[in-house]
């Protein structure tokens, strides 16, 4: 059986791989991309969390936020969250719509006590 390291493939030196040994430091402290990116038609915004290797993404209704995630969204989460904020907020101006103010109902009198002199 031969040898690994005698085998003719060792010597041929492949650029499009990474090597066992790669490995890549991670600086905390180094500026992050804050810039919105559009997925598909959505606007998301980019928010790194500091002191962590993770980014905040926020899928934005015009200028509220209908959802927030960890991982990047597709345009299918983006849809998504979307169509669950645009119900969200239909349901709670119905809610509104439906409050009536009280009416002023019939009242206690107080009784009036004649004293005696």
């Amino acid at each position: 059986m031969p040898h690994i390291n005698e085998l003719p493939h060792r010597d041929v030196l492949r650029t499009d791989t990474l090597s066992l040994y790669t490995f890549v430091k991670y600086d905390p402290l180094a500026r992050r991309a804050t810039t919105p990116v559009m997925v598909g038609p959505y606007l998301v915004h980019r928010e790194p969390l500091w002191g962590s290797v993770h980014t905040l993404y926020k899928i934005m209704d015009g200028t509220e936020v209908a959802r927030a995630q960890i991982s990047y969204p597709s345009e299918g989460d983006c849809a998504t969250a979307l169509s669950a904020h645009k119900a969200a907020r239909r349901i709670a101006a119905r809610m509104t719509a439906k409050v009536r103010p009280i009416k002023k109902g019939w009242k206690a009198k107080p009784m009036t006590v004649k004293e005696a002199a």
